[in-house]
């Protein structure tokens, strides 16, 4: 007989070493109950267990007359002596026996929850695996042992375990087409592959279910890596995880969630890669999860090769995700090209490396460009700048300044991540999330700011109106990155993030944000209340067009084109283009993203043509003393609206 114990307590070592050879064996009345368990003890263990039982006596008959306390002791010192004398005879006996006896001893292991010795013993238990009593004692391991799963070394020894128990459970024989097992965590099937009766070259294999109500799993394996392979390798199981079993595939990962059950599909013998007829599996989800914004589901395998710099993750390289019969029957069918554990998790949607290389050729030309366009902006805003500059020409031009930071530390962005300098990675990661928080509010400046102009445009009085959007512009973005910059010891938001290309292994590396609760929950916010502000100013400004008849200096109507342009430039100038991202909720959404990707990154060349346009109009309407107003012109009125730096409106 022979028994494990994993123990995270060093003090609990002896008391368990005692309990296994019989709770309270010192008493007479017991020694017969459990002679059977003291052969094959050692005696060093007996004489620790007896000096410290013989103390716990002690103190357990401390207010006991001495007479009966004395005798009690020496009932218990004679019983040591039997027992001592027993394991000699039993020694003695045992060693004329022959060798083939020794596994008749009683021993006991006791191993304490340490990285170090349960990956040895999880190594152990995969090499001397003979059938599914070693899964079940693996299972046992990780189950006692749970702290520890943090660690990647933890997580590669166990799989690797798990590998070959499962390969020698496949291993054993047995009678009819299929056996299953149920181990707690684990279900299993194992199905002989019989080519003669198949389906369009697929065998039909149900997924063995851990609990009555798992959601129904369905595989269908292709015939072709079994139609010339011998009886041992012709095997195949079907693994099911629920529990424990199932949250270890979750260890170590991020931005990830499940919403299937894990199925591992295994070949006796060998490993199966590029097929030609793609392994289907129909995973049914759960209907009421909810899908948060950028998220989606996709069908992923569990990667379990020693990749860098994350071994052991969730892929989607050789996955294929259809979503055909999710909305009426919360089924997603997937398609893989080899066979590992795999499963449909809810994730950062991800873009596949083709177009990752296009959308950041994009990018960088329209990021530079407006770079360039904006810094020209501020230059000869800064070069002109009179005491008589009307707010809108300002307003323009901060405007252009959060787009000058926000391009630059974007361009900055993934060069920096390449340093390997964390605190300059921060920096970088820290000027973009405060310039892009300052380009919501300063749009959300520019449609207030054009309310008054057009809507509401007399009896408008604001002392200090500049400094007061400059606090508003400048400032709230400021406290807002302050705060979360303060918690960074506590809870780091900025730093290195890696991101996943699908279809591929490769991966690329930004500074930006790391934590997807605060990228999604402070940006998505702004994002959203500038975009509802936006569009409601928006509407509005469109409705004032519309309805005023305006003439130009001959007193014709103004052309169609004009006012389109005039409509277009106010929705780059108010960042309408932003929500564009709404549109590829749930899903990738290569249209959309060429879309919002051209347009943001070009927004700084649009604000400076709009500066350009503005500012000729304004000075022909000033030559020709106009007082009618033009609708590509919405500066033209702002000193009669809006009172200058004097107070004079």
């Amino acid at each position: 007989m022979s028994c494990n114990l994993y123990m995270q307590r060093e003090d609990a070592v002896c008391n368990e070493r005692m309990d296994l050879t019989g709770k309270q064996w010192w008493k007479p009345h017991s020694i017969s109950h459990h002679l059977n368990n003291i052969r094959g003890v050692k005696l060093c263990k007996l004489e620790e267990c007896a000096a410290q039982n013989t103390n716990t006596m002690s103190s357990h008959w401390k207010g006991v007359k001495q007479i009966e306390f004395r005798k009690r002791k020496m009932e218990f010192t004679l019983t040591v002596l039997i027992i001592l004398a027993l394991h000699l005879i039993g020694k003695t006996s045992h060693s004329e026996k022959d060798d083939s006896s020794a596994e008749f001893q009683s021993t006991c292991n006791v191993t304490r929850c340490t990285t170090c010795a349960v990956s040895k013993l999880m190594d152990e238990i995969g090499i001397q695996s003979s059938d599914a009593t070693s899964l079940k004692r693996l299972l046992n391991v990780k189950n006692t042992c749970l702290d520890l799963w943090h660690d990647p070394d933890m997580t590669r020894s166990y799989f690797n375990a798990e590998k070959k128990c499962i390969s020698s459970i496949m291993s054993v024989p047995f009678e009819g087409n299929s056996k299953d097992y149920n181990l707690g965590d684990i279900a299993m099937t194992v199905v002989k592959m019989n080519t003669s009766t198949v389906n369009n070259g697929y065998v039909q294999i149900s997924a063995s279910k851990v609990l009555v109500n798992d959601p129904p799993v369905v595989t269908k394996i292709p015939t072709e890596p079994f139609l010339s392979a011998s009886e041992t390798h012709n095997t195949v199981s079907v693994v099911s995880y629920s529990g424990p079993a199932e949250q270890l595939f979750l260890a170590n990962q991020s931005n990830v969630s499940l919403v299937s059950k894990v199925i591992r599909v295994e070949v006796a013998g060998r490993d199966i890669n590029d097929l030609s007829n793609l392994l289907v599996i129909n995973f049914t989800v759960n209907s009421s999860t909810a899908i948060p914004a950028n998220y989606g589901l996709s069908c992923l395998f569990y990667d379990e090769k020693d990749n860098l710099p994350q071994p052991f993750k969730w892929s989607d390289y050789g996955s294929f995700t259809t979503l055909d019969y999710f909305n009426s029957s919360n089924i997603v069918m997937c398609s893989y090209n080899h066979m590992t554990p795999f499963a449909v998790l809810l994730g950062d949607l991800k873009i596949d490396e083709h177009n990752w290389i296009i959308l950041s050729y994009i990018s960088y030309i329209g990021c530079g460009l407006s770079l360039f366009f904006c810094t020209v902006s501020v230059f000869v805003y800064m070069l002109k700048r009179s005491p008589n500059v009307n707010h809108s020409s300002s307003i323009h031009v901060c405007l252009s300044g959060a787009l000058l930071l926000l391009n630059t530390s974007y361009l900055l962005s993934e060069w920096a991540a390449t340093l390997g300098k964390e605190g300059v990675c921060v920096f970088v990661a820290v000027a973009m999330e405060y310039s892009l928080l300052c380009c919501f509010f300063w749009m959300a400046i520019e449609a207030v700011h054009l309310y008054l102009l057009l809507v509401k445009v007399f009896n408008t009085y604001i002392r200090h109106y500049m400094t007061k959007l400059s606090l508003f512009g400048w400032g709230v973005p400021a406290v807002i990155v302050g705060v979360s910059l303060s918690v960074y010891d506590v809870l780091p938001l900025y730093g290195t993030k890696t991101i996943s290309l699908s279809g591929t292994q490769g991966y690329s590396k930004i500074c930006w944000i790391t934590n997807s609760s605060f990228l999604y929950g402070m940006n998505l916010t702004c994002l959203s209340l500038m975009f509802v502000l936006n569009t409601t100013i928006l509407t509005t400004v469109i409705c004032q067009i519309v309805k005023l008849r305006h003439w130009d200096t001959k007193h014709t109507s103004l052309s169609f084109g004009k006012k389109i342009c005039s409509v277009l430039g106010v929705t780059c100038l108010l960042g309408m283009t932003w929500g564009l991202g709404f549109l590829s909720y749930g899903y990738t959404n290569y249209p959309v993203l060429y879309l919002f990707c051209i347009c943001n990154s070009l927004q700084g060349l649009s604000i400076f043509l709009w500066i350009c346009i503005t500012t000729r109009n304004s000075s022909d309407c000033e030559d020709e003393k106009l007082t009618v107003f033009k609708p590509w012109s919405f500066t033209s009125t702002s000193k009669s609206s809006i009172p200058d730096h004097s107070g004079h409106s």
